[in-house]
């Protein structure tokens, strides 16, 4: 009986030691895959994404931790926004605003 027991909570606490292996992504690692995969981002192009959206990815953050700054804060997303959208292609422009639409009708209809 103590062999089944000290068994089961060897099992248990390794399966608790495995899931904490696991990385959580940033908003800047998620953002640039979704882009990346969506929009295919050259490799130049996520170079110089990376970095704005780890920008993005602290104003975020701050937002949280300071919500009287959310108000800057959404004004430097906006400049951030435009420098992304200014490396961008024509078509990638296009695309983005394409699947932004998309994403917005999905949440109204699921806010109803």
């Amino acid at each position: 009986m103590k062999k089944l027991i000290i068994a089961a909570l060897l099992a248990v606490s390794l399966t608790g030691f495995a899931q904490d292996g696991k990385k959580k992504q940033s908003y800047a690692e998620k953002t640039l895959e979704k882009m990346a995969t969506e929009l295919t981002l050259t490799p130049d192009q996520q170079a110089k994404i990376k970095p704005m959206l780890e920008a993005k990815g602290e104003l975020k953050k701050d937002d949280k931790e300071n919500p009287d700054h959310v108000e800057d804060n959404k004004v430097k997303s906006k400049e951030i926004d435009k420098e992304i959208s200014n490396l961008l292609t024509k078509e990638q422009r296009q695309l983005k605003k394409e699947l932004k639409e998309k994403e917005n009708a999905a949440k109204a209809a699921a806010a109803q």
